[in-house]
C-alpha cells in the first residue's frame, strides 16, 4: 500500500511538471496507447522460485505517466496487480503497484516498430488508422515482491497496441 501512496505522489508531482506555458497539459503530441498483452513469466530465483507461467496484462501510458493492471498465474501460484507509474510513454516504465501478493515494483519496456518510426522521424499518425500489423507490441517486464520473493519474475509476451 506504501508503495501506491508513493506512485500517486509521484504522478501528481509529474503531472504538474507536465503542464506547458500555456497550460495545455500533457503532451499533444504524444499518442496515448493501451497494449493488451500476454505471455510467458518465468520466476527469477533459482531453487526457490514457482516455476513458469503466463501472463495478461492491460496497461496505459501518455507521456510519461503509465498505469497498469496483470495477473500471472504460475505453476501453483498467482498474482493479480494494478500499477501505476512514471517513465517515457510505454518505452521505459517504472511502476510501483499493490496486488493479492502485496507491494509490487516493475520495470516495463513496449517494443512497437510504428511508435519509434513515428517518433524518430516525427509522425503524427491517428491511433485509429494503425493497420493490425503496425499495432503489434512486444512487452518485455521485471517485477520484484516486497513480501513474496519467490514470484519475482521476467515476463516476455506480445500484444496489441489501441
Amino acid at each position: 500500500m506504501k508503495a501506491i501512496r508513493w506512485a500517486w505522489v509521484l504522478l501528481s508531482v509529474g503531472s504538474t511538471l507536465a503542464m506547458a506555458e500555456d497550460d495545455a497539459g500533457l503532451d499533444p503530441t504524444m499518442i496515448p496507447s493501451i497494449i493488451y498483452s500476454a505471455g510467458r513469466s518465468d520466476t527469477t530465483r533459482s531453487g526457490s522460485g514457482v516455476g513458469s507461467g503466463y501472463f495478461l496484462d492491460v496497461n496505459y501510458a501518455r507521456t510519461f505517466v503509465n498505469m497498469g493492471i496483470d495477473y500471472k498465474n504460475f505453476t501453483q501460484e498467482h498474482a493479480a496487480n494494478a500499477y501505476v507509474g512514471i517513465g517515457f510513454a510505454n518505452l521505459l516504465e517504472l511502476q510501483a503497484g499493490d496486488g493479492s501478493r502485496g507491494p509490487v515494483q516493475r520495470l516495463r519496456h513496449d517494443f512497437n516498430l510504428t511508435q519509434i518510426y513515428d517518433f524518430m522521424t516525427g509522425n503524427h499518425r491517428s491511433p485509429y488508422s494503425l493497420t493490425l500489423d503496425n499495432r503489434i507490441t512486444f512487452t518485455f517486464a521485471l517485477e520484484r515482491y516486497s513480501t513474496h520473493s519467490e514470484l519475482d519474475n521476467a515476463s516476455i509476451g506480445f500484444g496489441l497496441l489501441y
